[in-house]
C-alpha cells in the first residue's frame, strides 16, 4: 500500500511539474520583460515582489477595469458605488472564497460555485440598480439560508476587510453564519435538511 501511495504521489508530482513547465513556457516572454523592466527590484524580498505585482499586474488590471466600467455601470452612478462594482470585478476570487467559507461548511461542495456566482452577480446588479434581488422560488444556485439583504450586506463589507477594517465584515458574516447555525440546530445537526 505504501508503495502504491508513493507511486501515485510521484505521478501527481510529475503532472504538477509538467503543468508548471508549460505555464512557465507560455509566460517566458512576459517574465523576461517584467524582470528586465523592474530589474532594480529584489524579487527575493516580499515587499519588493508585492510592489512589482502592483506595478506590473494590478495597474494593468485597474486600467482594464477603467476601460470596461463604462459598459457595466451607468455614467451617473456615484463614485462610491462605482468603486464597489470595481472591487467586485477586481477581487472576485477574494469575495468567492469568503462566501464559500460558509457555504461549504454547511452546504458542502455541491453547486457552491453556482451559489457564489449568483451572489456576486446579484450584488453587482444590486449596487447598480439599488434593488435587492428577489428569491420567489429557491433554486439550486441560491444559498440554503440567510436573507438576501444579509448576503448583500456581507459582500458589501468585503472591501473593508480587504483594506484592513474587520468590524463591519465580522458583524455581517456572523449574521449569515447564524442563519445557518439556527437551521442546523433546528434540524438536529443535519445541514442538508
Amino acid at each position: 500500500m505504501d508503495k502504491e501511495k508513493k507511486e501515485i504521489g510521484n505521478v501527481i508530482n510529475g503532472l504538477f511539474g509538467a503543468f508548471e513547465a508549460e505555464s512557465d513556457a507560455k509566460n517566458a516572454d512576459w517574465i523576461r520583460s517584467v524582470t528586465q523592466e523592474y530589474h532594480y527590484l529584489d524579487l527575493n524580498n516580499p515587499e519588493k515582489f508585492s510592489l512589482l505585482l502592483t506595478m506590473a499586474v494590478r495597474d494593468k488590471a485597474d486600467a482594464l477595469m477603467r476601460h470596461a466600467l463604462p459598459s457595466i455601470v451607468p455614467a451617473d452612478l456615484n463614485r462610491k458605488l462605482k468603486h464597489k462594482v470595481e472591487f467586485a470585478f477586481l477581487h472576485y476570487d477574494f469575495i468567492a472564497r469568503h462566501l464559500k467559507s460558509i457555504i461549504l461548511k454547511f452546504e458542502g461542495h455541491g453547486c457552491s460555485t453556482d451559489k457564489t456566482r449568483w451572489l456576486i452577480d446579484s450584488y453587482v446588479k444590486y449596487i447598480i440598480s439599488g434593488d435587492l434581488p428577489l428569491i420567489e422560488e429557491k433554486k439550486y444556485w441560491h444559498p440554503a439560508c440567510g436573507e438576501v439583504a444579509d448576503w448583500m450586506a456581507w459582500i458589501d463589507t468585503m472591501g473593508d476587510l480587504y483594506y484592513g477594517n474587520v468590524e463591519r465584515y465580522a458583524l455581517a458574516k456572523i449574521k449569515v453564519f447564524n442563519s445557518y447555525a439556527y437551521k442546523w440546530t433546528e434540524s438536529g445537526g443535519d445541514s442538508n435538511e
